[in-house]
């Protein structure tokens, strides 16, 4: 019987891994190896040398530093956003079926359909007349991008972060109060343990998608170069496509990559903490 399942699943996924290996796998393993010659046409073999002009590449360094910044920052609000959210909406489940509804939409909206309100609230005199301000220059170009990825994403983190506290059981809390634990403590020792594991899905589901922040930065911008602060890595990676350099183009995917796999596992390696303290 339980051969039978997990033939029948085997062969429902199938399509799916095949899709996966063909589009994603197979393209980036062909990436490591346009990573390492002069150029697609003489295909000659370089070792290192992309990287290290890649690496010393002032607009890629720009372009990774202010990823990563966007990321930590609107990552961390948003998270920290839905977190405070979850915590009063976990009261009102009986009216949670409605409240998903709401709170989904921002995240399924298409994002040109919504550019154009942004760029009515954004593009006003009001708006420009801060930037005579000394210093604020920088933080008005990127303040849009921050407010429309907490404004799009936080939403579906509610959910996820609410459906996981609805199913702490309420005697959890109870025993802890008994024990003396109560407001932030309660919330430190009790409830994060307890949703760890969608935390970090919460989590990494949004790193995922402030890496997306391209789609929404180039319809607000409307250019390929964005103000210097909101230029990140797949801004530098489309405009070298674009300009056929495919070997710089393949060494910035493989170098983000590799910080990608490094966050996701120690975030991973965070979860697993949590996990082994609540057990």
């Amino acid at each position: 019987m339980h051969k039978t399942l997990k033939r029948k699943i085997l062969l429902l996924s199938l399509p799916a891994l095949v899709g996966f290996l063909v589009f994603y796998i197979w393209p980036f393993f062909k990436s490591i190896g346009y990573s390492f010659i002069e150029n697609t046409f003489t295909k000659k073999f370089v070792g290192f040398e992309n990287y290290k002009a890649v690496l010393t590449n002032e607009f890629f360094l720009m372009a990774l530093k202010n990823t990563v910044i966007f990321s930590l920052i609107s990552v961390t609000l948003v998270v920290l956003l839905a977190l405070i959210l979850s915590l009063g909406l976990v009261k009102l489940s009986s009216k949670w079926s409605f409240i998903k509804s709401a709170f989904v939409m921002p995240y399924v909206l298409p994002t040109a359909s919504i550019i154009f309100i942004w760029q009515m609230i954004f593009n006003t005199d009001t708006y420009y007349a801060l930037y005579e301000i000394q210093g604020l220059s920088d933080f008005l170009d990127i303040l849009p991008l921050y407010l429309l990825f907490v404004w799009k994403n936080i939403g579906i983190n509610v959910i996820l972060i609410t459906s996981a506290l609805i199913k702490v059981s309420p005697e959890v809390y109870e025993a802890a109060a008994v024990d003396g634990a109560h407001g932030i403590k309660l919330h430190l020792k009790i409830t994060l343990p307890m949703i760890s594991p969608s935390l970090f899905f919460v989590i990494v589901l949004s790193f995922v998608n402030s890496l997306k922040i391209f789609k929404e930065s180039h319809l607000y911008y409307n250019t390929n170069y964005p103000p210097d602060v909101a230029y990140m890595v797949q801004n530098y990676m489309n405009n070298h496509f674009y300009k056929l350099n495919y070997q710089n183009l393949s060494c910035a995917v493989v170098i983000f990559t590799l910080v990608l796999a490094v966050v996701i596992f120690a975030l991973y390696k965070l979860e697993n903490k949590m996990s082994d303290y609540t057990n």
